[in-house]
């Protein structure tokens, strides 16, 4: 048997146990860093392995968030073979023993066990570009999430300090009227003008600014009599700034998965699904990386986490089954929207006869959504196997 070294991978270092053949460790687990002389001392270990045994041998390690990957790529440097395990395999390999041991070294050990038993399989590697667009609606996700409390706490400001501003603009969050928020806090009452008319050119009609500037006019000198304190103008005025930020940061997001999402085909072919727009579609694409990694639509569905939880056991047979959650909870988010998107105004006209037929046979909205989630994913795997568009 070829030589198998056994990787624990933790935050800024792993520990390995390294294998001549099946039961027979290479000295003792050792603690490396994640850095260049730790990684100069694994690869000595390596080094000294081959040319004790005659065989390059094989790594083994755990896909552990972000942390494996400055390994990987060390690794992928150096040359050698190496399996990324999952993790959920990995914990089910380590149920099989009676005693409940938990180290980072038995971890190891159990890693090259597997692949000595036979259960390690090849990973797939995907282009860098997929995981680049994984950052990017990642961080999308993320910004748009803390503005959405932001606005929240922004409304409760408001109402409090210049309640009579929401009667001004429908969107107190737009950009324009945030900027004339800005300018009455602040008491640049010229300014506020000149923001108004100055929309009037680009997105309003000129009706529109003497209109908005005539009711603001008004609200104003309602205000001025009954002013609140400076400290909440000034939180108000700080969350105004902040949401302005917050909004120029989305929009710099936006513009840079728009320009990755045009070298990207696969984005193009989801985005052909209607219902489903260029952040939906970017999202998607970058969670389910390279498809050619799944071999049937069953194994995309199992990494998004949609297939049912099976039970059975004698003579007793769940009848209730509940989805297994175990995949990717972004992928279930975006494929979700997607499914609400595509029956909104009937976007989707077979998504949405799926919804109705499955509503008519008595299914619960979350579970029907929830298996046109299914459905819409099969449809998505079809389209970037074969490479075309989405047929109506």
């Amino acid at each position: 048997m070829e030589p198998v070294v056994g990787v624990d991978v933790a935050k800024g270092s792993s520990v390995v146990q390294a294998f001549r053949k099946r039961n027979e460790p290479y000295g003792r687990a050792v603690d490396i860093e994640h850095g260049t002389s730790g990684f100069e001392q694994f690869g000595e270990m390596l080094g000294r392995l081959q040319v004790e045994t005659g065989l390059a041998p094989v790594v083994v390690l755990e896909a552990t968030g972000h942390y494996h990957r400055a390994l990987v790529s060390y690794l992928d440097r150096s040359g050698y073979t190496y399996y990324m395990v999952n993790p959920l395999q990995s914990k089910r390999a380590k149920g099989t023993q009676l005693r409940k041991v938990k180290t980072d070294a038995l971890d190891a050990w159990h890693l090259a066990e597997m692949y000595y038993r036979g259960d390690v399989k090849p990973h797939r590697t995907w282009d860098e570009t997929f995981t680049e667009l994984q950052h990017l609606t990642r961080q999308h996700e993320f910004v748009t999430g803390i503005f959405v409390q932001a606005k929240l706490n922004s409304r409760a400001l408001l109402e409090q300090v210049f309640p009579e501003y929401e009667q001004v603009f429908y969107n107190v969050f737009s950009a324009t009227a945030l900027t004339v928020l800005a300018c009455c806090l602040e008491g640049d009452v010229e300014d506020w003008n000149e923001v108004i008319q100055g929309s009037a050119g680009r997105s309003h009609s000129k009706r529109w600014a003497n209109e908005k500037a005539r009711k603001l006019e008004e609200v104003l000198g309602h205000w001025r009599e009954s002013r609140p304190s400076s400290s909440q103008s000034k939180a108000l005025l700080g969350m105004v700034t902040l949401l302005q930020a917050m909004i120029r940061q989305l929009d710099a997001l936006e513009k840079q998965m728009e320009e990755m999402a045009a070298s990207l085909p696969e984005v193009e072919l989801v985005k052909s699904i209607p219902g489903i727009g260029t952040k939906l579609a970017a999202a998607i694409v970058a969670e389910v990386g390279d498809v050619k990694q799944f071999s049937d639509a069953k194994q995309l569905v199992a990494f998004a986490g949609l297939d049912p939880g099976i039970f059975s056991s004698g003579k007793f047979t769940a009848t209730s089954t509940r989805i297994t959650k175990r995949g990717s909870k972004r992928l279930r988010r975006s494929l979700y929207l997607a499914v609400q998107c595509g029956m909104r105004k009937n976007a989707n006209a077979r998504i949405r006869s799926y919804y109705e037929k499955k509503r008519k046979e008595g299914k619960p909205y979350k579970v029907v959504v929830i298996a046109c989630a299914n459905k819409l994913l099969h449809h998505i795997f079809a389209i970037l196997q074969k490479g075309q568009p989405y047929q109506t």
